[in-house]
């Protein structure tokens, strides 16, 4: 490495609702109030579809992800400047993979990623993530789903995952007043901590932009 070159730092991202704007993640957290206080299920666990019409239905569930999210063209900027070396990390279930393939390549984004990681076993989508932080020993990784957030941020303080990583949130209007020390509202602010936090103050343009406390 040059003498005054930073090093690239190594982020994770989930794909729908963080990479991919997706307007039903809105309907998450009522969603989990009611499987946790009305149904009384307290442990986290995922459905996965087995039925070929469940499939179906899952498939057009998740064409919601219509486009990139606001965000996306920062992350390109940052991969190109050899801010950042970005690792995609979806949960997706096996089934999905062939439209993510189509996505990617639709608007541009594939070649961005160093590595693409996909539920290909279907694992439940907590346990794939914090496999896959662990196994490309990313420095941040960025999720939308607040059950996964908290999920890995416990991992995080009982050390089954390096503390060196961090976990940072995509909230959404509805849960926006969930208190945790990584929020951002969209990608591009998400990106923007990160950077900030690394000391590569190029981006450091906002007064409002928040720094990732160490």
């Amino acid at each position: 490495m040059r003498k005054g070159k930073k090093k690239k730092i190594k982020v994770g991202l989930d794909f729908d609702g963080v990479v991919a704007y997706n307007p039903l993640r809105i309907f998450r957290a009522p969603l989990a109030y009611f499987k946790k206080n009305v149904v009384g299920i307290k442990k986290l666990k995922f459905w996965y579809p087995k039925q070929r019409w469940q499939q179906f239905f899952w498939i057009v569930l998740h064409e919601s992800s219509i486009f990139p999210a606001k965000g996306a063209d920062l992350l390109k900027k940052m991969v190109k400047e050899g801010s950042i070396e970005a690792h995609l990390v979806t949960a997706r279930y096996s089934f999905l993979d062939t439209q993510l393939d189509k996505w990617l390549k639709k608007h541009g984004l594939k070649k961005y990623f160093k590595t693409i990681n996909v539920n290909i076993k279907d694992e439940q989508p907590h346990l794939f993530k914090e496999r896959m932080i662990k196994k490309l020993k990313v420095e941040y990784f960025i999720e939308d789903n607040w059950d996964i957030v908290n999920y890995i941020d416990k991992k995080l303080k009982i050390k089954t995952i390096s503390k060196k990583t961090k976990i940072c949130w995509i909230y959404n209007i509805l849960d926006r007043g969930r208190v945790y020390k990584y929020k951002f509202p969209y990608l591009n602010e998400a990106l923007r901590g990160i950077i900030v936090s690394a000391g590569h103050k190029k981006f450091n343009k906002s007064p409002k932009r928040r720094k990732l406390n160490k």
